[in-house]
């Protein structure tokens, strides 16, 4: 909590100093997901992403993985829904 009052008091990007996960949806067929920790599982119907502090499960059908850096991952097929679990 001591790196959230920083980032807070001198308005600095929380995704950068805390490592925060950036998801972002391309309407229902494709989702980004930047500075994740590795993919834990996948199948055509979930996958599910390691983060900081949390996991992202991501559902849908004809799931694949577009691109997969250090970085960043690309998943694209039919998106139904994204959640986050602490």
């Amino acid at each position: 909590m001591k790196m959230q009052k920083v980032t807070d008091s001198f308005e600095l990007p929380k995704d950068i100093v805390l490592g925060l996960p950036i998801v972002t949806a391309y309407g229902y067929n494709e989702l980004t997901i930047e500075n994740h920790k590795g993919i834990l599982s996948f199948s055509d119907k979930a996958v599910t992403v390691r983060a900081a502090d949390s996991t992202i499960k991501i559902s849908g059908s004809r799931l694949e993985i577009k691109e997969f850096t250090k970085d960043l991952i690309i998943i694209a097929g039919h998106l139904k829904g994204v959640i986050y679990e602490y």
